[in-house]
């Protein structure tokens, strides 16, 4: 709301004695001449001259503007807010650069590859400079918004929730995991001061459907999967290396032929855990190892790892050759206790340890192939899978049973009728 007093403000051209239009007035506009302002406030009864400070005449006439709204408390409110807006944004940082500075806190945080390299598919990669050079899913949903969210304090619930619903993981734990991700991220931006309240705290994780989900080869597809690789001995000993020694698709890219001893065991520090594996390779397998067949960029010590590309570029390009192995083969699905999983190379790693389990190797001595740092992570992943060991362990039990014949001890005990 305004007062009622009059205030004029307008705008003039004061022309140098070399300006061509000097006879055209001072209302001339097109002219390069110095602009003044000239005021009249009603409130004190009184008029000044100022000089605009600008040869432009809407820069003027803008400033003149300016003068005006000074006195209209609506503007000046709206104003207000506006700076305030402006001074939180300061404070705040693009989703670019929150994106950048989460990803290098969990570099120093010395997380492992696999973990940043999910969180850069969740959500991007972004430079030093805060250019995107890695879309993943959080950017390419963001450049189909209109407006797009420039800021991290502008993302809401609902865009969490819209986004999320694009991401068409084929698992629900997947999608969980990616969910919980999330949640760490936005408490990490919290946590920098340059977001108030998390928007991931008013949605719901996805929900997981209850079961194990090991998956892994059985004997007889494990063999047809074998028999398709037997033209390429390099395949060959790749796939032999992933399905005996229980390696992460990772570390079996990065072996190296140092980390086999004479007595054919191999012993190498996981990338995921830091936690030293130690296995003792099949005699076939280890003669194969001796001799692989090396491609452009390997080194004999390295035969897995071609340089010159990145460690995940490596990595993807064996996935690949070994999905397209499994399909030649035939096997594209394996069942779980929760429904159907594409096969992967993660399941010679879980058919490792199955096999061993089913040949009475303790949870401990399976826990030091894998490199779990706990025989309790070994028992949760793999033990409900292996319906064998219980009935092997029922049967143990009773014949320990039998031998001893315990007897009660204190009171008899009476029969029940």
């Amino acid at each position: 709301m305004t007062d009622n007093v009059t205030r004029t403000a307008t705008v003039f051209v004061r022309h140098s004695e070399e300006c061509p239009d000097r006879e055209r007035g001072s209302e001339w506009k097109k002219c390069e001449c110095r602009k003044s302002l000239m005021l009249y406030d009603g409130a004190t009864k009184k008029q000044v001259k100022l000089s605009a400070k600008t040869r432009s005449w809407e820069k003027a006439e803008a400033k003149a503007r300016e003068w005006l709204e000074q006195f209209d408390p609506t503007k000046v409110e709206l104003k207000k807010l506006q700076a305030e807006r402006e001074a939180e944004r300061g404070k705040a940082a693009k989703i670019e650069q929150a994106v950048f500075a989460y990803l290098a806190d969990m570099e120093f945080r010395q997380l492992s590859g696999s973990t940043i390299n999910r969180t850069r598919t969740l959500f991007g990669d972004v430079n030093a400079d805060g250019a995107v050079v890695r879309s993943g899913k959080l950017f390419d949903w963001l450049e189909r918004q209109v407006p797009r969210p420039i800021f991290i304090s502008e993302l809401t619930p609902q865009h969490l929730t819209e986004w999320r619903g694009t991401w068409n993981y084929g698992s629900d734990l997947t999608a969980a995991i990616g969910w919980d991700a999330v949640k760490t991220f936005f408490k990490f931006c919290k946590g920098q001061g340059w977001i108030k309240v998390s928007p991931a705290e008013g949605v719901r994780r996805p929900s997981t459907a209850k079961g194990n989900r090991t998956a892994t080869f059985s004997d007889a597809e494990y063999d047809k999967i074998l028999g398709k690789a037997k033209g390429s001995q390099r395949l060959e000993t790749f796939l032999e290396l992933l399905r005996w020694s229980g390696m992460a698709l990772i570390d079996a890219v990065d072996f190296n032929t140092k980390w086999v001893d004479a007595d054919r065991t191999l012993r190498y520090t996981r990338k995921k855990t830091n936690t030293l594996a130690t296995v003792r390779l099949p005699e076939h397998l280890a003669a194969l190892l001796r001799s692989v067949p090396l491609d452009a960029g390997n080194l004999p010590e390295q035969p897995f790892r071609r340089k010159g590309i990145s460690i995940e570029s490596n990595i993807h390009e064996w996935r690949r050759e070994l999905q397209d192995l499994f399909k030649l083969a035939g096997i594209t699905k394996v069942k779980t206790d929760v429904g159907e999983r594409p096969a992967h190379p993660h399941m010679l790693r879980d058919t490792c340890a199955v096999w061993y389990l089913r040949h009475g190797m303790s949870l401990h001595g399976v826990a030091k192939i894998l490199g779990h740092s706990n025989p309790t992570i070994t028992g949760r992943h793999y033990l409900p899978f292996v319906t064998e060991l219980e009935k092997a362990h029922i049967a143990e039990n009773e014949a320990i049973l039998v031998a001893a014949k315990p007897k009660p001890s204190g009171s008899k005990v009476r029969s029940i009728a």
